[in-house]
C-alpha cells in the first residue's frame, strides 16, 4: 500500500524545457503507478524516501492551490504541463482534487494546458476542460494489458485508458498518445507499436514517441524489479545502439504513415 506524506511547498510552477511546454506543474512527488522504466526517481533525489522504493510513497503537496495562486501572479503567460515526473491523477487525486482545481486556476488565468497520465480519472473532469486551452496525451506503451502490467504494474490497465481517450476525443480536439518508453526486447516490436498507432488513427489522436533514455535510478529500479528476467545489459546496449535507433524511428514513421497518424518523435534524430 503507498504512503501517502502531506508537504509544503514554496513554488509549484517551474520552468520546463520540454518542447512546447513552458511549465511544469506537479501536484504529487512520486506516482503510486510504480512504472519500471520511470525516470522521476532520478528528478526526486532529494527525497530519498520517494525514491527507495518507486511508487511506495508519494508527497502531497498540501499548500500546492494557495502557492499556485501566487506564483500565476509572477510568470508570464505559457503553456503548462500537468504532469510531467508523476500521474496527476493517480489513485489519491481522487479524493483531493489538487489536480483539478489546479486546472481550473489556470484556465482560469488563461495559461494553457498539457495534460499527460495514465488514468481513466481525468475522465471525472471533462466538464471542467475547454478544448481551446487544452490538450490530453495518455500513455500507452502497449494495449497488451499483461504486458503493460510487467512495464506498470500499478497502473491502470491500458484497456481502460483505450476507453478513456475515446471518451476524452469526444470533446477535446487535441488529444495524443505518448508511446513511450519503447523498450527494446519487450514492447518493441511491429506488432505491438502497430497496435497503438492503428488505435491512435482510431480514435483521431496523433502519436509522440520516445525510445528508453536510461538513467542510474531507473536502471537500479529495472534491476530489482526485472531482474533475470530480462537481459538488462541488453537493453541498456540497444537503448543507446544508433541503428537501432534509427531502425525504431523509421518503423514507426513508416507505419504512422500506413495509419496516416501524425507522429512525433520526443527525441532529437531523423526527424
Amino acid at each position: 500500500m503507498t504512503k501517502y506524506i502531506h508537504i509544503n511547498v514554496k513554488s509549484v510552477l517551474t520552468p520546463s524545457k520540454l518542447p512546447d511546454i513552458d511549465y511544469a506543474l506537479n501536484p504529487y512527488i512520486g506516482c503510486e503507478h510504480g512504472c519500471i522504466y520511470c525516470y522521476g526517481p532520478d528528478f526526486c533525489r532529494k527525497y530519498p524516501e520517494v525514491t527507495h522504493d518507486w511508487g511506495s510513497t508519494v508527497l502531497v503537496k498540501g499548500n500546492l492551490i494557495n502557492v499556485l495562486k501566487k506564483d500565476l501572479r509572477k510568470v508570464k503567460k505559457g503553456v503548462v504541463g500537468v504532469s510531467t515526473i508523476t500521474d496527476p491523477y493517480q489513485p489519491i487525486e481522487s479524493n483531493l482534487r489538487l489536480t483539478r482545481e489546479s486546472i481550473i486556476l489556470l484556465l482560469k488565468n488563461n495559461f494553457k494546458v498539457s495534460i499527460q497520465t495514465k488514468s481513466p480519472l481525468l475522465l471525472r473532469d471533462l466538464d471542467i476542460l475547454d478544448s481551446r486551452n487544452v490538450d490530453v496525451g495518455y500513455t500507452i506503451t502497449t494495449l497488451n494489458d499483461t504486458l503493460a502490467k510487467y512495464l506498470e504494474p500499478n497502473a491502470p490497465p491500458p484497456s481502460s485508458r483505450a476507453k478513456a481517450v475515446y471518451e476524452v476525443s469526444q470533446h477535446i480536439t487535441d488529444t495524443w498518445i505518448f508511446l513511450g518508453p519503447i523498450v527494446p526486447k519487450i514492447n518493441d516490436s511491429e506488432e505491438l507499436i502497430s497496435e497503438v498507432i492503428e488505435f491512435a488513427s482510431s480514435v483521431n489522436s496523433y502519436i509522440i514517441y520516445d525510445k528508453l533514455n536510461i538513467k542510474p535510478l531507473m536502471l537500479h529500479n529495472m534491476r530489482v524489479k526485472w531482474g533475470f528476467k530480462v537481459d538488462i545489459e541488453e537493453v541498456i546496449s540497444l537503448s543507446n545502439d544508433l541503428n537501432y535507433i534509427m531502425n525504431l524511428n523509421t518503423l514507426i514513421h513508416d507505419l504512422c504513415r500506413k495509419y496516416k497518424v501524425k507522429c512525433i518523435p520526443a527525441f532529437k534524430l531523423l526527424t
